[in-house]
């Protein structure tokens, strides 16, 4: 018959083998994670600047779309009006 001792030894040895089981899991689990997302975690080469504008559209092209007119195609001496 085995005493108390031994079966708590035993035990112990269970437990402390599992708990290194799941440690070398979250090891490999993490590793993994790492590889998969290592794109997302570099540094970019070239960040964009945030202040910098860049030009869309001309300022012919903005009138144009503001105003649903083409300025190019009023008339000479041709008045318009607005609303603000």
């Amino acid at each position: 018959m085995p005493n108390a001792s031994s079966v708590s030894g035993r035990f112990r040895g269970i437990v402390t083998r599992i708990g290194a089981a799941f440690r070398a899991q979250r090891e490999i689990d993490a590793q993994r994670a790492l590889q998969r997302y290592r794109h997302l975690l570099a540094e970019p080469h070239e960040a964009p600047l945030v202040n910098e504008m860049s030009p869309v559209a001309s300022e012919e092209d903005t009138s144009r779309h503001a105003n649903r007119v083409d300025p190019r195609e009023r008339a000479a001496g041709q008045s318009t009006f607005e609303r603000a």
